[in-house]
């Protein structure tokens, strides 16, 4: 497992952020980045205090079904597994019960210069957390996630994932 530090995580995340606004700029999709201050929540509400709500990074409308909610993440494959934070999971449905839209996972691996991932956050709530580093996540199978080619239609490519089960 590579380790890398906190400015490179940060690097990798904003390239994947771009790489997700470039893709939906490609397909005119209206989309809005979520900006993620801690001024930009309530009080009661935000990570800071207990974790009980973390925004996704973009909000896009889909016409003419309404508006979903993307987290973008450059995420490395390990053993055919992404892994994902327990407690951002769990944030993430949050936002999903008080917002009533539904939040997808958008996972650009960043040693595959095309391939995206997608997945819904609410499909993980049937992963049992394990401790990996000390911390609580989920291990996502590639299996149970949708695996597109960003210079593909995006529309394409989510009602493709829809039909997971």
């Amino acid at each position: 497992m590579t380790h890398l530090t906190p400015r490179q995580r940060k690097a990798q995340g904003d390239a994947a952020e771009a790489r997700f606004r470039a893709w939906l700029d490609r397909c005119i999709l209206p989309h809005i980045y979520v900006e993620q201050s801690p001024m930009t929540l309530p009080h009661g509400l935000s990570q800071s205090h207990g974790g009980r709500i973390k925004r996704p990074d973009f909000l896009v409308g889909i016409p003419p079904i309404g508006t979903l909610a993307f987290d973008v993440k450059a995420k490395t494959i390990y053993d055919s597994h992404f892994l994902i934070d327990a407690a951002e999971h769990a944030a993430l449905l949050q936002f999903e019960r008080l917002f009533s839209i539904a939040v997808w996972f958008i996972c650009f691996p960043p040693d595959d210069p095309h391939a995206c991932h997608l997945f819904m956050n609410r499909m993980l709530a049937r992963i049992a957390p394990v401790k990996r580093g000390g911390e609580a996540c989920l291990e996502v199978p590639l299996k149970d996630t949708h695996l597109a080619d960003e210079r593909r239609d995006f529309m394409a490519a989510l009602v493709s994932a829809t039909r997971l089960r």
